[in-house]
């Protein structure tokens, strides 16, 4: 009896042809993701009623145009909602992204009995979770019934805020949101730009670890 040490396999190889359609579903795949994923990331679903939430951390061009819809909308109360400021706090006036952005907020013309601050504790990972749960309490110390929220926030941020958010708070709520464009690159173009593909990139695998492994 002989005894084989290898043996002889035939084996399917795709052709140039075969390899020309992968490649070009490859990138055709790779232009759809582009194509949608912004959207995706960045939905606009505005509730024009109840309570504006803004992320405190937003930049002033956004704010700008939170504040003009405020003003346009019917609004009970308007909320900076987010962590303490982390880098160069011990020369600034404000500890906290909402102390500063409540600030910016009155220079802009809102009344301080409008302004709700709701910060949440420092920590080094879910700070968007952390500062739904500080509007929570805020929600509750100021007696706040509303369950009409208008989240506002920049870029590919929007979906996954709003989905803590409903984590944090629960299915009571209704959350609209905003996803006003990000000062540092072209929403349309987001792939052309190094902060853009960061923040794209970055942003789709965290709302997927938000929405399929993170429990509070």
């Amino acid at each position: 009896m002989k005894i084989a040490l290898t043996q002889v396999e035939l084996t399917r190889k795709p052709t140039w042809l075969g390899r020309l359609l992968i490649a070009t579903l490859f990138i055709a795949l790779f232009f759809g993701f582009a194509l949608n994923i912004y959207g995706f990331l960045a939905p606009q679903d505005p509730a024009n009623k109840g309570v504006m939430v803004v992320e405190g951390w937003i930049h002033d061009f956004a704010l700008d145009e939170a504040v003009r819809m405020y003003r346009a909308g019917n609004y009970e109360k308007i909320v900076c909602a987010g962590v303490p400021i982390e880098t160069g706090s011990y020369i600034q006036q404000f500890k906290s992204y909402p102390e500063m952005t409540a600030a910016r907020l009155r220079k802009l013309g809102i009344a301080d009995q409008e302004i709700i601050l709701a910060i949440a504790d420092y920590e080094k990972k879910d700070r968007t979770y952390l500062s739904a749960v500080a509007l929570r309490e805020a929600f509750m110390a100021y007696n706040i019934a509303d369950t009409d929220l208008h989240l506002v926030t920049t870029g590919p941020h929007g979906r996954r805020s709003r989905l803590l958010y409903r984590k944090a708070l629960g299915k009571q709520y209704h959350i609209g949101i905003t996803c006003l464009d990000d000062s540092g690159y072209d929403p349309d173009r987001w792939y052309a730009y190094s902060e853009g593909v960061r923040k794209v990139i970055s942003e789709f695998i965290a709302y997927t670890y938000a929405k399929f492994f993170f429990y509070p």
